[in-house]
Parts: structure tokens; sequence; C-alpha cells
């Protein structure tokens, strides 16, 4: 889950560049750095997200981050007081929930349908201020927020005065359409703060992110992420601003996008008809699909067997916060990631788990 087609990536170009840093480095970037990060880094960051997701920001607004999660707990420590209430998806990202909970919030587990989260269920929230979403792509379901539902909910921030966290952990692959402009491209209050990430391009051990900051903002987070690491390692930054400015990373992303999409056809084409379990959708965008079970029962069933001849499937029912009240049986479901898994393994895969399955 999560994990992208890393066996693609450019380590020969990667490793050039390193070492073209290393071999004559400019001292001044051998002292202590802005805690907000490179300052070119940012800027090409901001050049980005300009072109590709019509975000208009500048470099001042980017912190640059050791990869989302830490983008996403620094909103936490910022955004919360304790005994706050944060709406957040259900089923959903748990590290998210996890970040907020540590910060003292109150988790509000709210619902997810078609068109993204429940705003109306948000709106019967009277201590809720903070909402974390991730629209590009719904963590685990899929779901894409739709336009009216975007606009619902910065209506919604604007009106109590809130602040949304915007995760696009996987924004760079659609497939089918054009994407729908994020929550911060639409936010005229400043009241979103975007959560962005390289992991999902190159690979998770790369531990690079950022965040892109109301103006007002960015200050405090400099400051707080100082506190604990003072600034992110000075030539994975260098290296990967020269390898957006030479232009390697707008030609990945497009390998990357190719590669997850004839993936995911693999895995459709190939998928077996299962009893108790759904048809697979055809996602329009994202690392991973999920398709519902008619039992929580039947899911870890499922799961255990497909264990069994060594293919990794991710229970939905684990995606959910534990006093949900969601009928146990309404949250089961199969979560597969096949960005990472070539095509030969995943027919590989498939043909085991018809066994198995079978059996």
């Amino acid at each position: 889950m999560g994990v992208p087609a890393f066996d693609l990536f450019p380590f020969e170009v990667w490793a050039k560049l390193n070492a073209a840093f290393w071999r004559k480095p400019d001292l001044q970037q051998l002292c202590y750095g802005d805690p907000a990060g490179d300052a070119r880094l940012r800027g090409m960051i901001a050049a980005y997200l300009r072109s590709s997701r019509g975000m208009q920001c500048t470099a001042e607004q980017i912190v640059i981050t050791s990869g989302a999660q830490q983008g996403i707990s620094l909103c936490a420590q910022l955004l919360v007081e304790p005994g706050d209430g944060v709406a957040i998806e259900n089923p959903g990202y748990r590290a998210a929930g996890h970040a907020f909970a540590v910060a003292g919030a109150k988790l509000h587990g709210v619902a997810v349908d078609s068109d993204g989260i429940d705003c109306s269920a948000m709106a019967q929230l009277s201590d809720c201020r903070v909402a974390y979403v991730t629209p590009s792509h719904q963590y685990p379901t899929g779901v894409v927020m739709s336009l009216a539902r975007r606009l619902e909910l910065l209506a919604w921030a604007e009106r109590v005065g809130g602040w949304i966290v915007e995760d696009d952990y996987d924004g760079e692959y659609r497939y089918t359409g054009a994407p729908l402009a994020p929550l911060a491209a639409l936010d005229r209050q400043g009241r979103v703060l975007y959560v962005g990430t390289f992991g999902k391009v190159a690979f998770p051990a790369l531990r690079l992110g950022y965040l892109v900051l109301p103006p007002a903002l960015v200050e405090a987070f400099a400051q707080r992420r100082a506190v604990d690491v003072r600034h992110s390692e000075v030539s994975t930054q260098a290296v990967m601003a020269e390898f957006m400015a030479a232009g390697h990373f707008q030609r990945h992303i497009r390998r990357m996008r190719r590669a997850a999409l004839s993936r995911r056809n693999c895995l459709l084409e190939g998928w077996p008809t299962v009893a108790g379990v759904g048809q697979l959708p055809a996602v329009p965008a994202g690392l991973h699909l999920t398709v519902a079970v008619d039992s929580i029962e039947r899911e870890q069933q499922l799961i255990a067997q497909a264990a069994e001849v060594d293919v990794e499937i991710n229970g939905l029912s684990s995606y959910w916060l534990p006093d949900s009240t969601t009928p146990m049986d309404k949250r089961a479901g199969l979560v597969l990631g096949f960005a990472a898994v070539p095509e030969p393994a995943i027919k590989a895969a498939l043909s085991r788990l018809r066994q198995a399955w079978r059996d």
C-alpha cells in the first residue's frame, strides 16, 4: 500500500547529481541551513505546483519536511489545543489520526460518500475547527472529492474560522480525465494547508516532503520544525532541486504514471471472480484500489488465504476508527496496492490467488 514503482527510479541520474554535489560542495550549504528548507528547492516546488496543480503559491509559502507524515504532525502540533475536535475521514489514513491524537485532539470520524467527506455531518461538530482530508484520491476508498464538495468544505472552513489539512499524497497519478483543482488552489481565504511528498514519485525512504502554507503561518511552522530537527538533510534537498531543474522530475512522473496505469490495468484484467467480493473499480487515480466484501469474516478469510500464497492484501476494516458506529460488516473490504508490482509479478500473484481462493 502506498508504494510507487521505485524499481523504475533513475538511480544512475540521481547518483551522478549526488556525486556532483559532494565533489565540490558550496561550503555555505554545509553550515546550519534555513529551517524552512533549501531556497532553490522551495522555488522549484512552487514552480511545479503552479504548472501542474494551478496553485498560485510562492517559494516563501513552502516549508520542507521529512516526508508527508512530518508535515501532518506539524499541522497537529500547531493547529490543535488539547481537547479540540478534529474531523478526519472514516475510513481514513490512521497515521494522520494518530498525529492529531498525540497533540491532544478529540478525533471525529466523518463518513465518506461518493463525493468525499460528508460536510453536513461536519457542520454538526460544534468543537471542530480542523479537518484532515485526502481529496485527490481518498485513502483508502479511492473516492475523488467532487468540485461541489470541495467548495462546500472550503465554505465550512471560512464559516467556522477553521483549517483544512489537504494531504495530496498521490496527486501525480491521474489516469483518466483532467484532475480537479486542489483545495489549496481554490482557497481564497488562506484556510488550507497543503501537504505534498516526493515519496510517492521517487521512493518512500527518501523522506522528503513539503507544506504549502498560508503566508501568516510560515514562520511559526519553520520555527517549530527547527526545534525538532533544525532542517532536512542538505544534499538530498540540493540534489532534488537539480533533479527538478534539469527536467528529470517531470520525465520521471510521466514514466511512473504510465507504469502505474499499466499495472492497474493488469490487476483489473486478471482479477478472479470471488464469492462475496464485489467488482474491482476502474479507479481514475492513485496507487491502490479498494473492493467491497460482504462480511468481516470473509475479508479475514480471503486475506489469510492470500498470505499463505505470499500475496499481501490489506483489510479495509483496519482503516476505521475503533469507535465507529458503522456496522462491522459494512466496514469489510480488500485494499490492493498495485503500483510497486511489475506486471509479471501481478499475473503470478493473481494465479496463486485464484488457486488459493478456489481451494
